[in-house]
């Protein structure tokens, strides 16, 4: 059974995707998920979400993709076990230290491996199932064939971004530090970290999506080149039906930041999409693609309006600050 896991950044997108027909919906717990606190969640409203999800026989996974340092990591613990009190199916985590202790806290939650791990070979996944992860997320430069490898040699559940696979890129998503390069930020009351500095891999605000705008690159001496650090790719569709077969078992739609319509809209379109290819009523994708090419276009509308406005406030933080790095 391969599930819909989608984003919930905030309770309208979150309860409409549920409504939608998602099995699971992921969000951040307040300052430990790697975003700014406006897509993060308190705990009250996550209890809200639980319900909900239950009441649709649909979960929860709580996103605690952060790298805690020693100073925070007694309150990281806190929050996770007061989370799986509450009813969190599961966790998504980043760093590989978090495993085992949230495996003796809740023994019965599902531990996804984030983005942030940097998934980069079938190493890793064996690496990660050794601690106890439940499911790893694949890099969507992986297609079907990497996706039969590790399903031979390993039993971890495996999960895919509803992305085309691309091959291309200079960045590898998860393995990218550079936001923190451009503002070192601090934490504020209302995140719950009001005692000290930190990057974006550490809760502090957010990724800028630095490897989605565009840079010069080329010497003085000579015209230079405008490139992407990371190729953009596009909503899956036609490797739907080949991921199922070789093993997937979790599609994930990203977009906590995205407009909540959009989301809703994408989940009722994927919820279609999997139930027919799961009961075999409908295994050719030809009969989807004139919708997917509309939702595609407001995907990279919404895609290109978010990217845009993290960059333009990283540079406003530069033209601000005599050093990008204040707070060190």
């Amino acid at each position: 059974m391969s599930r819909l896991l989608a984003p919930g950044g905030s309770i309208e997108m979150a309860m409409g995707a549920i409504d939608a027909g998602a099995d699971s919906i992921y969000v951040g717990a307040l300052g430990w998920s790697r975003r700014p606190y406006d897509l993060e969640m308190s705990e009250a409203q996550i209890g809200e979400i639980i319900a909900h999800a239950k009441a649709n026989a649909a979960d929860v996974r709580v996103v605690f993709n952060t790298f805690p340092s020693p100073m925070e990591y007694g309150r990281w613990l806190a929050a996770i076990e007061r989370f799986a009190r509450l009813g969190a199916a599961g966790f998504i985590v980043s760093d590989p230290g978090a495993i085992a202790p949230i495996r003796k806290l809740a023994p019965d939650a599902i531990i996804h491996v984030s983005i942030g791990s940097g998934i980069t070979n079938l190493e890793d996944a064996l690496f990660y199932r050794h601690l106890g992860a439940n499911v790893i997320i694949l890099p969507y430069r992986w297609g079907g064939h990497e996706v039969r490898e590790i399903r031979k040699r390993s039993d971890i559940e495996l999960e895919v971004f509803l992305f085309e696979t691309i091959q291309t890129g200079k960045i590898c998503p998860g393995k990218c530090i550079m936001s923190s390069y451009l503002k070192f930020r601090d934490w504020t009351e209302q995140e719950g970290k009001d005692y000290f500095f930190g990057s974006a891999n550490r809760g502090a605000k957010e990724c800028y999506r630095v490897c989605q705008a565009p840079w010069d690159f080329g010497r003085e001496t000579a015209a230079s080149q405008v490139l992407k650090l990371r190729s953009d790719a596009q909503l899956m569709l036609e490797q739907i039906p080949e991921m199922i077969q070789s093993g997937v078992s979790c599609f994930k739609l990203s977009g906590r930041e995205r407009p909540a319509a959009m989301i809703c809209d994408l989940v009722a379109f994927y919820r279609k999409v999997l139930d027919g290819v799961l009961d075999g009523s409908q295994t050719d994708m030809a009969p989807y693609r004139e919708e997917m090419a509309a939702l595609r276009e407001r995907w990279v509308s919404a895609k290109r309006n978010r990217v845009d406005s993290l960059m333009s406030r990283a540079h406003g933080y530069g033209q601000k600050h005599s050093s990008p790095v204040e707070g060190r």
